[in-house]
Formats: structure tokens, sequence, C-alpha cells
């Protein structure tokens, strides 16, 4: 009896040892490109993105589409909305904007890493910038101020590509259309009083704009398989000049000024993880040999 089990213990433990091994392939980087653009909200076939012309604002459109496929069909780099004319804080009427900028790994644009210039694991990189421009814009007349908030809803939609040896070589992974629907505050300036904005206002200008990320699934992590290995995507958000996050809903305000410019960062990491299966194949070759030297500790 004490035989059979010396057999079937190390016969579990090679299995689970071979299975482990086979599931953590090493890969030492992969490279990235992100293509992504914003849909314009008042001609696309989505009911819940628009622009509230009624607001007092004029809507300045969406600069030219982005090249396909690369790129989601119908997406553009720059949405734009215009004041009723000129002020004093803008004399010549220049619009507020939304651009997006994507990126690859070429870039190297890391957020945590060694600083080799390649897309390792655990690294975080930046994949997408949000740049939000403000100007002090005058509203018309019949100006509905509740429309300001939120003045618009859009989809920012994604094409992400992963390769094994050079951005644009072997695609080993692609996430297309991704989408993102977005709300934007374009916030009444409360004449210079921060008291009569609305909490949480950090910046503590009068008052804060907001951005609000209305699918929050969309950072959710996501996984493919390479070469007999499972790997995850993880995404997250990175506040740069003049953003601040908050989470819970998922908001980015960004501070009042005349201009202004604000930054956020899509940022993405990866990592290798080891099949349920193949865990458990492990736990139970180790589970079998420390049974088995118990066994022989007791028949010393």
């Amino acid at each position: 009896m004490m035989k059979k089990f010396t057999q079937l213990a190390m016969a579990a433990a090679v299995i689970g040892a071979t299975s482990f091994g086979a599931a953590a392939t090493p890969v030492t980087n992969f490279y990235f490109s992100q293509s992504a653009g914003i849909v314009d909200p008042t001609t696309d076939a989505s009911v819940d993105t628009y622009f509230n012309s009624g607001s007092g604002l004029t809507f300045g459109g969406t600069s030219a589409a982005l090249p396909t496929p690369l790129y989601p069909t119908g997406t553009a780099a720059t949405m734009s909305w215009y004041g009723a004319g000129a002020n004093p804080q803008n004399l010549t009427n220049a619009p507020s904007s939304l651009a997006v900028t994507t990126y690859t790994s070429n870039n190297n644009l890391e957020v945590s890493g060694n600083g080799d210039g390649l897309w390792n694991e655990g690294e975080v990189w930046r994949i997408t910038n949000l740049h939000h421009h403000n100007e002090a814009l005058l509203l018309g007349p019949n100006a509905n101020l509740a429309l300001l908030s939120p003045l618009w809803v859009a989809d920012i939609v994604a094409n992400l590509r992963i390769f094994s040896d050079s951005v644009g070589g072997t695609l080993i992974h692609q996430e297309l259309n991704s989408t993102t629907q977005v709300s934007f505050n374009e916030t009444y300036n409360q004449n210079s009083n921060v008291s009569l904005c609305a909490p949480p206002n950090p910046h503590n200008t009068a008052c804060d704009d907001i951005y609000t990320d209305l699918t929050p699934a969309s950072f959710a992590p996501t996984y493919f398989f390479y070469n007999g290995t499972q790997y995850e995507l993880s995404f997250g958000l990175e506040a740069g000049a003049g953003a601040i996050i908050y989470p819970d809903p998922l908001r980015v305000f960004t501070a009042e000024s005349f201009p202004g410019d604000s930054d956020v960062y899509v940022t993405m990491a990866w990592r290798a993880v080891p099949e349920p299966g193949s865990l458990a194949l492990a736990g139970l070759g180790l589970t079998a040999l420390a049974a088995l030297r118990r066994r022989k500790n007791l028949a010393a």
C-alpha cells in the first residue's frame, strides 16, 4: 500500500510541476497600438448621445474623420463648442474643445517601468491622452442653464492591438470598437463666487468643469491567450496637469480658467495569469509530496 501511494504522489507531483511550467511560458515584452477618436454626438446612431444646443452654446462639430481601418469608423480627433459671441475674457470667441491623442509602444510613454523602452510585464504605459481646452463662453439669449449639466454626451471609440514582435508586426490580440461613453458638465461661472459651486469642487475654481465616465466596464481587465499562456490587460486613468480624478462614479474635474488646459491619460499594463487548472494540478502535486513526506516521517 505504501509503495502504491508513493507512486501516486510522485505522479501527481510530476504532472503538477509539468503543467505549472507549461502555463508559465516566459514572454519578455509585448508591443501595442491604440487608435481612438470621438464620434459626433449629433449625427451618430446612438439615442444616448447628444449636444444640448438649447443651453445657449453652439456645437462646433468634429475634425476630419480619422483613417480606417486603423481607427474606428466615423471617429475624429477633436470636438469643439462655441459661445454666442465674444466677451472680455474671450475676445475672438475661441471654442472650448476635447481632443483625443493615442499612442503606440514606440512612443515610450512609461508611467512606471525600468526605462529600457520596452513594454515589459507589470509596467504601466500611457495609451491615450484626453486634452480639454477651456475658454470663457458667452451664453446666448434664452439660455437654459439646466442643459449645461451635462452639455453633451459622446462616445469615444478605440481599436487596441497587441503584437508579439513589433508595432504593426505579428498581431496576437485585438479589441476593436471598444466604446466609452462620456458626459461633460460645462458648469456655469458663478461670478467668481466659489461658495456657490456644488461640491466636490476640488480645484476650488468657479466652477470646475466635470467629465463623467458613463461606461465603468470600459476599465475592466481583458484577457487573451498566447503560446498556451493567458495574459491580462489592466487599464487605469492617470491625472495630468489641470485634472483631478474622483472614483465611484469615475469623474475628471478640470479647473475653470480662461484659457485653460487639462490632461488625463488612459493607461495599460499586462501580466501573465496561470490557468486555474494548472494551479490546481500544481497544488495537487505539492500536497501529495507533503503527504508523502509525513508518511515517511511516521514510518521512521
